[in-house]
């Protein structure tokens, strides 16, 4: 992870970068809102992608891990590290 709302992704044999879409995170959170996602999503988490577009050559997408039904972005602002930006 880059940042707090970058995420890389990988198969077997590719990487993608994705950006969580709708999630804005001030830049005080930062930090707190990178350990929270490493927690939620540790290596190897297996997630469905909903793209939702590209900006500047990255995937922009909904990230739902496997065993949840809850969007990741929505988990941050309920947390109260990210506010929605859609």
């Amino acid at each position: 992870m880059t940042s707090s709302s970058v995420l890389l992704i990988g198969d077997h044999n590719r990487t993608y970068t994705v950006k969580l879409a709708c999630t804005e995170i001030t830049p005080d959170l930062e930090e707190e809102s990178l350990k929270w996602l490493k927690k939620q999503l540790p290596r190897h988490t297996k997630v469905n992608l909903k793209p939702k577009g590209s900006l500047n050559g990255v995937l922009v997408a909904k990230v739902i891990p496997f065993d949840s039904k809850i969007d990741i972005t929505e988990k941050y602002i309920n947390e109260g590290l990210a506010t929605n930006k859609c």
